[in-house]
């Protein structure tokens, strides 16, 4: 097959003849610091994908599996001494795979029409997570239903997050307004945050308008898009964006902060770079960046008992440079002992979808992360990503070791304590 037949690549193949093959990206990897398996590393998948678009090799199952085998951490692009963009070539490919009719009919199901509409997504969610308790109950570990069945690796382990009874979107009005604005701010809430953890948008909206911030949340909203695209899904993924460039672009806005450190990426790079979709009118800000350098944050704090750590996303820290801000909030909350643990970039091994699929590989990725944990005095782990909330909370209830896992927004909105500075 010619290289013309990839379009997708094609834009990218400036990156494939930059890779040197030198290696450097294979200790930086998780996936091959487990498997220590050469097709599992970056340099692997880049050779892959250089073969394919080459013409060598044709896009096979075996190939559609090996493109699949990644956290999108990001940790290789930031080793890279070429500055190879292994997770766009990645994508692109993943993006040839779907182009060629390969996207699974699940796949299909949930991007196409699921996800289009949001008020599907709860009852829809609740369904799954309960198919998944009732799969535990009933059947065997070797069952030989996994062999038609999505039925993953460790299904007989998993701990399934709760979905919310009341989504956020139904406990909120459009907008939240404040006596005194000094802003006006639109909240991409999320789906994460929308289903599995409405609290934590609850403290959003508390710390904005606490500080004196009138809060839009544009009922149009849709996902993201980032489990769409990384799926490979491009066309999908930029008609969502296109619906949230639009109904957030209509909000007339002065900024768009988002609490999901995925969600921030997508909205701030992936658009414009990856999608080539467009870019926002206002720009767009992770919470802990808007706090610490857009705005000059009330200090107004009562003391909280908490010790603990923090985990970096690999979607904030290497996905959008944001790494002291976080860390300048947490030295900032009166009676919080923070302690930094050992390689806290390092990913926690739920990659979005990629735990729901290679829920093993995920375990052994995310017992590096536990054994530095424990060395500490720490009886929470903070971090600014739901993703990594729903893993960190998942692997604390199996080890029953009492850990905690906090969104940083919500120490701060617990921090302001009982006052309300809304507009009611």
């Amino acid at each position: 097959m010619s290289q013309n037949n990839y379009k997708y690549i094609k834009e990218h193949e400036d990156q494939l003849l930059k890779c040197l093959k030198c290696g450097t990206c294979l200790p930086a990897c998780p996936l091959y610091a487990e498997l220590k398996y050469e097709p599992a590393a970056p340099r692997g998948r880049v050779a892959l994908i250089d073969a394919a678009y080459k013409g060598e090799i044709d896009l096979t199952e075996v190939f559609r599996k090996k493109v699949a085998f990644c956290l999108n951490c990001k940790s290789c692009v930031e080793n890279c001494p070429s500055g190879v963009k292994v997770d766009d070539l990645i994508l692109t490919a993943r993006a040839e795979l779907v182009e060629k009719g390969k996207l699974t009919l699940i796949e299909r199901l949930i991007f196409r029409h699921l996800m289009k509409r949001g008020r599907l997504l709860p009852p829809v969610a609740k369904w799954a997570t309960f198919m998944g308790r009732l799969a535990q109950n009933i059947l065997p570990d070797s069952t030989a239903l996994k062999l038609f069945l999505p039925i993953p690796e460790g299904f007989k382990e998993r701990i399934y997050p709760r979905i919310a009874k009341k989504t956020f979107r139904k406990r909120y009005p459009e907008v939240i307004k404040v006596k005194n604005p000094r802003m006006r701010v639109g909240y991409f809430v999320g789906c994460g945050t929308d289903l599995v953890y409405p609290e934590i948008a609850e403290a959003v909206i508390k710390v904005l308008t606490h500080n004196d911030i009138e809060v839009v949340i544009p009922k149009g909203w849709v996902c993201c898009g980032t489990s769409i695209y990384n799926s490979g899904d491009f066309k999908t993924g930029i008609k969502h964006a296109r619906k949230n460039l639009k109904v957030f672009n209509e909000a007339k806005l002065d900024a768009i902060v988002t609490s999901c450190a995925s969600c921030g990426l997508t909205l701030k790079k992936e658009y414009p770079e990856l999608l080539k979709a467009g870019k926002f009118d206002a720009p767009v800000y992770d919470i802990n960046e808007f706090l610490t350098k857009v705005i000059k944050l009330k200090e107004d704090f009562k003391p909280i008992d908490y010790k603990v750590t923090y985990h970096d996303p690999c979607h904030l820290n290497r996905g959008q440079g944001i790494k002291a801000e976080p860390r300048k909030i947490l030295k900032s909350l009166p009676g919080v002992k923070f302690t930094d643990m050992k390689d806290a970039d390092r990913c926690c091994g739920g990659g979005g979808s990629f735990h729901l699929k290679y829920y093993p590989i995920s375990v052994g990725v995310m017992q590096k992360k536990l054994v530095n944990m424990e060395k500490l005095d720490a009886d929470t782990l903070v971090t600014s990503c739901p993703g990594c909330m729903m893993r960190f909370e998942e692997t604390f209830l199996q080890k029953n070791n009492g850990k905690k896992v906090k969104h940083i927004v919500q120490l701060l909105a617990e921090a302001y304590g009982d006052k309300d500075h809304r507009d009611t």
